[in-house]
């Protein structure tokens, strides 16, 4: 009986396996993310003790910072700053930075909020580009 189908019929036949094998590669080779880690500690028995650090391995979450969880990534290669109460992970923009690396180095681990606005201001564009490293804000 297959074989009675008309040409559009195979094409669409093709196609669709094509597609949803495509589709099946393309799902299979996608990285993992590895789910971060939450460096905060309780101590035992302390039941009403949380950790500061919240689980953002769900797209779109963010997290709640202590400053003791920024100052960990204090380095070019793990850049964390605060600015105006949110916590950014400047990490992949220190050699995109136009006015150079140094510029974000000095603002890892730290409240970077004063050298931030004593650099830009209130310019529109730095904060736009600030923005999509937001991965949380300060927890008091």
């Amino acid at each position: 009986m297959a074989l009675f189908m008309s040409r559009n019929t195979w094409i669409g036949v093709v196609v669709a396996v094509v597609v949803i094998g495509g589709g099946v590669f393309w799902f299979t080779k996608q990285p993992v993310q590895a789910p971060m880690v939450n460096n905060s500690t309780v101590t035992s028995g302390d039941t009403k003790a949380a950790p500061a650090t919240t689980d953002t391995t769900s797209p779109g979450a963010l997290g709640k910072y202590l400053m003791v969880d920024i100052a960990t990534h204090n380095s070019a290669a793990s850049c964390w700053s605060v600015i105006d109460g949110n916590v950014y992970d400047l990490t992949n923009w220190i050699p995109q930075h136009p006015g150079g690396q140094q510029a974000i180095e000095a603002l890892c681990g730290i409240d970077g909020t004063a050298a931030f606005h004593g650099q830009h201001g209130d310019r529109k564009k730095q904060a736009d580009i600030l923005a999509t490293m937001k991965i949380g804000v300060l927890s008091q």
